[in-house]
Parts: C-alpha cells; sequence; structure tokens
C-alpha cells in the first residue's frame, strides 16, 4: 500500500487546519473591524520564540504519524478511533505507556535506550470501547537499528504468554495470553524501527487466533510499505527543526495551557485524532482537507471554498460530530456562524463554527460570549 493510498484517507482529520497565508480568502460580508475579540490576539505569533524543548521530537513523531497506517486501513471492522485524547504523540520526554513489562514510564530509557521519537494509533470495532476487540500500533524510531533490535526482543522478553508465530515476519517477536482478557502482542525490528501491536480482547469466547495473527501480519505488511516514504530528519537535527509549516500555526489561537498535542498535523496523522475516522474520512476527502492545527481552534484547509461549505455541514452530521447541543446566537457581526450551547454535563463547551475562504474553523469557549470573542479572534487572523 503506497503512501498516496493513505493520504486519500489522510485528506481527513479531527480537527485540521492549514496554510493561512498569501492565499486566504477575505470576505466580502464581514467587516472585521466591528469583531469583537476581546483580548485574544488578532495578529500571528512567533511560535519559535516559544518552542518547548520537546518541539522538534514532536515535530518528528507527527512525520512518523504521517507514515503510520490507522487501522481501518488494514482492517475495516476497526472503525472507531480513541474515545478522549490520547497519547498518540511520542518523544524522548513522554514515551510510550506500555502496561506490559511492569514497568514505571520513567524507567523506559534505561530499559529501552536511543528512542528518537514514535506514533501510537488506536482502534476499535464498537463505540463502546470494552465491548470489542482495541487495537494499538507503536512505530518506534531509535538511534540505531541494533537498539532496535534489542529494544524488540527485550520488551518481547519482559512480557507474559505463549510464543506464537507470525507467518511472513520470522524475525518478530509474538507472545499471547488468553483469558478474561486475552491480548496477542508482536514486536518487529525494522531497520532502526521497532513496530509494536496489540490485540486486546475483553468479548471474544474462544479468542481466535488465526484471525488476531492475520490482523498482525496485515499491519506489518502496511506499516512497511508506508514507511517507505519516510524521509529520517538526522537524529542531530530533530530538536532543532521548524515546528510550523506555511506558517499555519502561527495563525492559530494558541491554547492557554498548550499540551503535547497542540500541533500541526499533515490530514492523516489529524484523522487518526478521530473518534469516526472511516466515516469523517469521507467528508474530509471530499473537501481536500490536506493540513490541521490543534490548538486553542481547530482550524480546517480544504480545497475551496466550496469545499470548506461543504465541509462545515458535514460536521452536522452526527456520525461525524456525536455530541450535539442546542443551537445558539452567532458572534455580533459573523452572522454566518453558527454556534452551539454546550453541555456541561456532558462536558461539552459551548463553540462556534464558521468558514472563511477554504478555511473552516471550530472554536471552543469557557462560556457563550468567550466563544464568540475567540471565535472573532481566528477570523481575524485568518482573513486579515
Amino acid at each position: 500500500m503506497k503512501r498516496h493510498a493513505f493520504v486519500s484517507a489522510a485528506l481527513a482529520a479531527i480537527c485540521m487546519i492549514s496554510g493561512c497565508g498569501e492565499d486566504a480568502a477575505h470576505s466580502t460580508t464581514v467587516d472585521t473591524g466591528v469583531l469583537d475579540s476581546g483580548n485574544y490576539p488578532t495578529s500571528p505569533r512567533d511560535v519559535e520564540a516559544v518552542r518547548s524543548p520537546s518541539a522538534g521530537a514532536i515535530r518528528e513523531s507527527v512525520r512518523i504519524g504521517e507514515h503510520s497506517p490507522i487501522p481501518f486501513e488494514y482492517d475495516d471492522r476497526f472503525a472507531y478511533g480513541p474515545d478522549y485524547p490520547r497519547f498518540q504523540i511520542i518523544t524522548p520526554q513522554e514515551p510510550p505507556y506500555i502496561d506490559e513489562f511492569g514497568l514505571e514510564r520513567a524507567d523506559f530509557h534505561t530499559e529501552f535506550p536511543g528512542l528518537v521519537a514514535g506514533w501510537h494509533n488506536f482502534a476499535t470495532r464498537r463505540p463502546q470501547m470494552n465491548m470489542g476487540r482495541i487495537i494499538d500500533t507503536y512505530t518506534l524510531r531509535f538511534e540505531t537499528p541494533d537498539q532496535a533490535r534489542g529494544v524488540a526482543e527485550k520488551m518481547s522478553r519482559l512480557s507474559a504468554g505463549e510464543t506464537r508465530t507470525v507467518q511472513n515476519y520470522p524475525g518478530s517477536y509474538t507472545k499471547m495470553t488468553v483469558g478474561e482478557t486475552s491480548k496477542l502482542r508482536t514486536w518487529l525490528p525494522h531497520e532502526d524501527m521497532v513496530l509494536y501491536i496489540r490485540v486486546t480482547d475483553h468479548v471474544s469466547r474462544p479468542f481466535v487466533e488465526s484471525d488476531n495473527l492475520a490482523i498482525v501480519e496485515r499491519f506489518f505488511d502496511t506499516q512497511i510499505e508506508g514507511l517507505r516514504d519516510y524521509k529520517r530528519t538526522p537524529v542531530g537535527e530533530v530538536a532543532t527543526q521548524p515546528i510550523d509549516i506555511d506558517g499555519l500555526l502561527s495563525r492559530t489561537l494558541p491554547a492557554d495551557k498548550p499540551l503535547t498535542r497542540h500541533t500541526i498535523y499533515p490530514a492523516h496523522v489529524a484523522l487518526s485524532l478521530s473518534r469516526t475516522p472511516a466515516r469523517t474520512a469521507l467528508a474530509y476527502t471530499d473537501a481536500g482537507v490536506d493540513l490541521v492545527v490543534v490548538a486553542d481552534a481547530f482550524v480546517y484547509r480544504t480545497r475551496d471554498p466550496e469545499a470548506a461549505e461543504r465541509l462545515s455541514s458535514a460536521f452536522d452530521d452526527t456520525a461525524i460530530s456525536p455530541n450535539q447541543t442546542p443551537k445558539a446566537d452567532p458572534p455580533p457581526g459573523l452572522p454566518s456562524a453558527v454556534c452551539f450551547t454546550g453541555d456541561p454535563d456532558m462536558n461539552i463547551s459551548p463553540n462556534c463554527r464558521f468558514t472563511v475562504g477554504r478555511y473552516v474553523v471550530r472554536v471552543p469557549g469557557t462560556n457563550l460570549q468567550d466563544a464568540h470573542q475567540r471565535a472573532a479572534a481566528q477570523y481575524r487572523l485568518l482573513a486579515e
């Protein structure tokens, strides 16, 4: 499966933005001078001036994610993604939390040295996570192939279970445990990478070994094919690589409390953050979404203004946006925006959605007035 095969599904993502800049379209009906943006910024910021020590590794993690398949792409039964923000970005500062080994997360580097960056994908068969099988995949880059081989062997040795074999991957290590919760875990050293897949099953009786081994094999086939187009940033340059792409991050409202996941994503990576990636991929492919920034606003760049309108309408589909709440008044001066009251009992903030030329924007707030002000600020960042 070539990289462009994921990128077709990749033209989709959970909260996306891209390229605001010289091609940002100006609205002919909105007077930005009358928009009330409160104290929120309306001019691009210098993201390099506030970069964190892990910023370069985060960028490399996302680059690995761009070449890592989402489970529905090699098994369409696994159509549901993360039910809450999971640790998908993997860096030396935030190594993977893998509970198979009886180790603390802080001990990762002692036991498994040389981690450069990696990406974690997650999927389930059912909307309710524990009502069906779960797939977790980790694509971990190390400094050398020798380190990757040593890590794969040691991870398997530290894991409980009976040894199994993946037919077309004799160099892999597989352990299986069967019980109330059954697990099949396989590690494959590949160049300077460790490819790790875990299939967890809380439900099936019996645990069908052959079907799960077939899933493992399809993951390896697809992941190895995807990595052929991954161009590694030299280890010595990872920490200093630019963190923005096309100035997009600088034109998105910064998060009040920045987290690792607040960054810029190619569409395929951002799709893997979605609760319903298989369904939303259709809408995003239709709209031609290519990049996304997830920060204090979610801004999706589409192919053109007409595509932006189609994508905005697609968010009314409960299969894509399942937690719908009643509509509310739009921000003053921005009558085309669609706003929602939110629901504190469901932990849904008041929020607004609108288009600016080829961009679709979704902005939450602490209350409706705050959502209005953030929407006004984000509109100005894209339109002015």
